[in-house]
């Protein structure tokens, strides 16, 4: 991953003519990515941009990071960062990451930035729109920042980010429901690629996410809510606050977080929110189900203290099934 920091008093991107974000001291950052990336590399640049001293103190030496000086940080995605000239006249870019990755490592980014400035003190363009970026460069003072350097010759500890300002917002208008078939729609194909069928995923989708199942649910004692983030929607979840099995217990639907936000502590902490507001509703456990080959979830589920309790198969139609385990959480 490569970052290339212009230190700037202004500036902004516009696209299609609008204004899509602007700042005024602090930095304009171009984010490349390449294959190999991870998220490991997002939190090291990110830390690395919100600590890196390059703005001048009283004595004129450039001693204060950006968040010192209470800037903020306008992050342009720009694959031609990994642009190969070596050869020939027309650049290459082979090594530049595929788009689909790139642009989750892009906002895993933007969303580290956040929870270290602020939300209020990161701008950005949109991943792959054609984008007019003005400037001025205060300085001049341009420095590159590479993982590969950060990591060589040996690794630091993975800087330790905090946890983004969360919240859970209910969903109730079309607007909101919208807001929660998107992040289906993001989360299930990467979370469930290789464990059920590719025509399961759309179908289930449909199913459970429709304005007519959530509104359905929600009316049943299921609400949805939208996990916010620094006030960015970060994930969909529901849970049977008003409903209980025959063992007290309350049953939690539907937790997907955005693959940006994987890692951050944002899962473990809907799973403690919901399990609260189950309890001071009266219910003694929590339970839920998870596919039986989603080995990375399962393991978050027994490390946030829930147990496994049996196998459920349940037919869901079109020849598809739900072949789970229940895990269950008491209270």
């Amino acid at each position: 991953m490569k970052i290339l920091l212009q230190r700037v008093s202004e500036a902004s991107v516009a696209i299609a003519g609008e204004t899509a974000g602007a700042v005024g001291r602090g930095y304009m950052a171009l984010v490349g990515c390449r294959g190999g990336d991870t998220a490991e590399d997002c939190d090291r640049l990110a830390a690395r941009t919100a600590s890196l001293r390059v703005f001048e103190d009283e004595a004129g030496r450039m001693n204060r990071s950006v968040a010192d000086v209470g800037g903020a940080v306008l992050a342009i995605s720009q694959f031609t960062l990994y642009a190969d000239t070596r050869k020939g006249n027309r650049p290459s870019f082979v090594e530049a990451g595929d788009p689909a990755e790139a642009e989750l490592l892009y906002e895993r980014f933007l969303a580290d930035l956040r929870s270290l400035l602020g939300p209020d003190r990161v701008a950005q363009g949109r991943f792959g729109a054609d984008m007019k970026v003005s400037l001025v460069n205060d300085g001049p003072c341009t420095i590159e920042l590479k993982s590969e350097v950060a990591l060589c010759p040996t690794p630091a500890p993975r800087p330790r980010l905090p946890l983004p300002a969360l919240e859970l917002v209910p969903v109730g208008s079309d607007a909101q429901i919208a807001e929660a078939r998107a992040v289906a729609e993001k989360t299930w194909p990467r979370t469930y690629a290789g464990i059920i069928p590719d025509a399961q995923i759309p179908y289930m989708i449909g199913r459970m996410y429709s304005p007519d199942a959530i509104r359905r649910d929600s009316a049943a004692g299921s609400p949805f809510f939208l996990v916010k983030a620094d006030g960015r929607t970060a994930g969909v979840c529901s849970a049977d606050v008003g409903r209980r099995d025959a063992d007290g217990g309350a049953e939690l639907h539907k937790l997907y977080v955005l693959p940006w936000y994987w890692g951050r502590g944002v899962g473990r902490w809907v799973l403690d929110e919901l399990s609260r507001r189950c309890r001071e509703a009266g219910a003694a456990s929590v339970w839920l189900r998870v596919n039986k080959q989603n080995v990375r979830a399962q393991k978050a589920y027994r490390a946030a203290g829930f147990a496994k309790e049996r196998a459920v198969c349940t037919d869901i139609g079109e020849g598809f099934v739900m072949d789970d385990f229940v895990y269950r959480r008491t209270l």
